[in-house]
């Protein structure tokens, strides 16, 4: 994730360091001399204007400095010293950090959250709570991104939040906020199925119950959608038959959802039903004219009744709006070939091997005209 790794990097410009003229003894906090210790700028600037006493500065700049560091900065040379002086300065400094942590993302500044939750992770990569207040921390950076319309960063961010809300579950598969958060991750990327398994695992174990009643409606309302996705699924493991038995029921609820038409219309192919593949791909047409895959679908199952000439029409359709789609000119030159068409037959497949010379399907195509032409 270069994105965020430069992200975090160009954050070690708000680090300034100080070298102490000798070893300092804090409690059971031992900090040399010889080690460089970071401190956040602003917020020395901001001690130094309200003359605070020199110690209390350094401890307090001292310990949010490394905090900082280590969450910006995770192979930084001194990180070991550094993990030392924290645990040392207090035993709950993990619950500090993930405290700060919360405080910054309910005041929305997001930036800092995140480098308060990496640190925490940097120093127990294995805190579910560290992982998860950093997940949100990553989704409501993503947000600001979206909306700023940097769409690549906020794509990034998203995805790397997605990638922490898993971690978590390959550490405590009973950590239910984030099976509460993948589930709209899953949705967010149109992975329905994939929501509803990790919603209804969240209802197993979550007790909380306005977030129960809010994914009980969330499961009811996307239903259709996870039966769509089956549908197609099946479909595409060459199961048509059972792909239809999903698909079929949602076409009396939806009779202009174009994509639901053309993958029944795609089954019924698969069958070798192609009236009825027919009438769906002309229905998807009658909704979406210049839908390329129909086009090409529609060419095929008219080839297969035997009616090339319709064919050849709308393989030709479909090539004007895309002219160098290898597919479909290897489809439009066989049903050339079906009508003894070897001129045209031929200019198409040489038109398809100059635009992918090695394709297989297309070279079979060639050998076929090929063999035609010498009986």
């Amino acid at each position: 994730m270069e994105t965020i790794e430069k992200f975090f990097k160009e954050k070690t410009s708000a680090l300034s360091f100080i070298e102490l003229k000798k070893d300092l003894n804090i409690g059971d906090m031992e900090i040399k001399a010889d080690i460089p210790l970071p401190i956040v700028v602003d917020e020395l600037i901001t001690e130094i204007k309200e003359n605070r006493a020199q110690e209390e500065l350094k401890i307090s700049s001292i310990i949010d400095g490394i905090i900082y560091l280590i969450g910006v900065d995770p192979e930084f040379k001194y990180n070991h010293e550094y993990r030392e002086m924290l645990y040392k300065y207090n035993k709950d400094i993990e619950e500090i950090i993930y405290l700060k942590g919360m405080k910054s993302i309910q005041d929305s500044n997001i930036d800092d959250g995140l480098i308060y939750f990496r640190s925490l992770i940097n120093l127990n990569k294995n805190s579910c709570k560290a992982l998860y207040g950093y997940g949100v921390a990553l989704e409501e950076k993503s947000i600001i991104y979206f909306n700023n319309k940097d769409i690549k960063k906020g794509e990034k961010f998203f995805i790397k939040s997605t990638n922490t809300f898993e971690e978590i579950l390959d550490i405590d598969e009973e950590y239910s906020l984030a099976y509460y958060k993948l589930g709209y991750h899953y949705l967010n990327m149109k992975q329905f199925k994939k929501a509803q398994i990790m919603w209804e695992k969240f209802i197993e174990i979550d007790e909380d119950e306005d977030r129960l009643e809010e994914i009980n409606q969330k499961i009811i309302e996307i239903q259709d959608d996870v039966d769509y996705e089956e549908g197609c699924n099946e479909i595409f493991i060459g199961n048509p038959q059972r792909g239809i038995d999903k698909l079929l029921p949602l076409k009396e609820k939806y009779t202009d959802w174009w994509n639901l038409l053309f993958m029944i219309g795609f089954a019924y192919r698969q069958l070798g039903m192609y009236d009825k593949s027919k009438e769906l791909y002309e229905q998807v047409l009658a909704l979406n004219p210049n839908q390329l895959d129909t086009l090409n679908e529609l060419g095929l199952c008219l080839a297969y009744m035997g009616d090339f000439n319709e064919a050849i029409a709308k393989f030709s359709s479909a090539l004007k709006m895309k002219p160098n789609e290898g597919e479909i000119l290897c489809n439009r030159a066989m049903t050339y070939l079906q009508l003894g068409d070897f001129k045209n037959a031929e200019k198409d497949i040489e038109h398809a091997l100059n635009i992918n010379p090695n394709d297989e399907i297309t070279l079979q195509c060639k050998r076929e005209i090929e063999r035609q032409k010498t009986e």
